[in-house]
This record gives structure tokens, sequence and C-alpha cells, in this order.
């Protein structure tokens, strides 16, 4: 495995600060061509039910983000279903995401919305592009986010054993279609999954992707893998990852950190999303 070079830290630390800047570094000049070659303003709306008050600090972030980069942004948080329904309408924007918590049926409703403004990636049709590896297809923020990191920081996984815990939408399903490009050799695991801690121990690679605090403790892992944390818990007051940091940290040769990690990039990557949404536009 190769990393970046000048660093001689026995363990490595995968900040997501460097990575979201060299994601971000070409946004101005993408949306300028956008606005100059197709006459568009990058635009989104955010879709949401009122009541949940992290989703409604996450929503600031994102709205902080667009307004820095020029994308113009609107929020529409229904009190009911049937109003919700009725957002799902909105005209003359270029993106359009769902922001979570939702009920499932309500949930599913992205799949009635066009592909190219699908800029989570979370519908079936971006879901069956990225399965047959077309590349229109936009990737969900997360996932690609995990990737962009191995990619920044030159982690060759070609045939090694990566094991994802967590089989999400956002996460675990399509991180698998995107490492087998890469020549991994892929395990998937998740709440019935048995001998997890046997699974675990082969491990060169493990991706923490399950919502819950410092599972991932030292024990659980093979000396000098590498893991990178995709959880976002709290604990007395504090973000926490999957991931037992102070636990782990003696014994891994990288690890992204929470805060500061794949959240960093998550965030940079959907605004690129925004942009691509423009672009195939």
């Amino acid at each position: 495995m190769c990393f970046k070079k000048g660093i001689k830290l026995k363990m490595e630390l995968l900040e997501g600060k460097e990575v979201a800047e060299n994601l971000q570094k070409n946004f101005i000049e993408r949306i300028e061509k956008i606005k100059k070659e197709k006459n568009i303003i990058p635009k989104l709306a955010v879709l949401g039910i009122s009541g949940d008050k992290a989703s409604e600090i996450y929503i600031k972030k994102i709205e902080k983000n667009c307004i820095k980069y020029g994308i113009e942004f609107i929020l529409k948080m229904a009190s009911t279903q049937e109003e919700f329904k009725e957002n799902i309408k909105v005209r003359k924007v270029t993106s359009i995401m769902f922001q979570e918590p939702l009920p499932k049926n309500i949930a599913n409703l992205i799949n009635e919305i066009p592909a190219k403004q699908d800029v989570e990636g979370i519908g079936i049709q971006n879901m069956g592009k990225l399965m047959l590896d077309k590349k229109d297809a936009l990737i969900p923020c997360t996932s690609r986010a995990v990737i962009e990191t191995i990619d920044f920081y030159n982690i060759d996984v070609a045939g090694k054993e990566v094991v994802i815990v967590g089989r999400s939408n956002i996460v675990g399903k399509p991180l698998i279609p995107q490492l087998l490009k890469k020549n991994a050799t892929v395990t998937i695991c998740h709440s019935k999954t048995k001998n997890l801690a046997k699974i675990l121990k082969q491990a060169d690679i493990v991706i923490m992707a399950i919502g819950k605090a410092k599972f991932l403790k030292a024990d659980m892992i093979k000396d000098n893998s590498i893991l990178i944390d995709v959880g976002i818990n709290y604990e007395e007051g504090k973000i926490v990852g999957d991931i037992d940091f102070e636990d782990v940290k003696q014994k891994v040769k990288a690890i992204t950190p929470v805060p500061g990690g794949i959240g960093k990039v998550t965030n940079a990557v959907l605004i690129s999303n925004i942009i691509s949404s423009c672009e195939c536009n």
C-alpha cells in the first residue's frame, strides 16, 4: 500500500480536509463554464419534514456551502406527508435532495424525480447506473467520499480484503461496485452476520458504517489494517465514530478521524454532484 510522501508517522491520519479541498479546487471553474455555455445557474431544493433538530443543523451547513459557490438554495420543509408530496413538484431547480429522517413511503418518492436531479444518487436509476458502471451515474455522496479518500491517499485496494460493516443504501451497498471496480475483494457485514470478529480479523481494510459509537475495538482487527470510519454518533455531547479511535490507534496503519474525516469529504461530494447534475442537464 502506498501513502502520501513525506509522512513518517507510524499511524497515518487520513484527514478529510485535504481531500475536500482537492475536490473543491475546480468548483468555481465548473460553475462558470455551466453559466457561460448552458446559461444555467445551479439550484438545489432540499425537501424534508419539519421537526428534527439535527437535520436542521445539517441543512444549514448545506446552505452555507451552496452560498459559498454561488449555488441557489431552496428549503421546503413540510409539516405533513401530503405537503411533502406537493413539494416534490418544485420547478426550475437543477438538483433535489431529500433530507432524512423520512417515513419509508415518503423516502421512496425519490424515484419519481429525474435521475439527473437526484444529487444524492440514491434513486433506482442512479443506483442501477452505478452497478453497471455508467459514466453519468450520480453516486451516493458518502460512499463516493470513501472512494475519494482512498484515491487521495493512494491506498491500493486491488486484491485486498475489504470488509464493509453496514448495508445502507447510502454507504454499504453503493460501495460494493465501486470497490469491485478497483479489484478489491469485498465482504459486507450487517446485524445478522455470524462470526463478525473472525471476518474483521481477516480484513486489510475495514469500513465502518453502522451508527454505533466506538463499536470497533483493537481486539477485533489485525495489525496494520486500514480503518475508514463513516459513523457519526453523539456521546457525552461529543461527536464520535463507529471506531474506538483511542483503543485502535496503536494497532492500525491508517485511520480516518471523526470528526474531520469522511464527513468533510461528503459535504464536498454533494456540491460536486450538484454541479454534475447541471453538466449533464
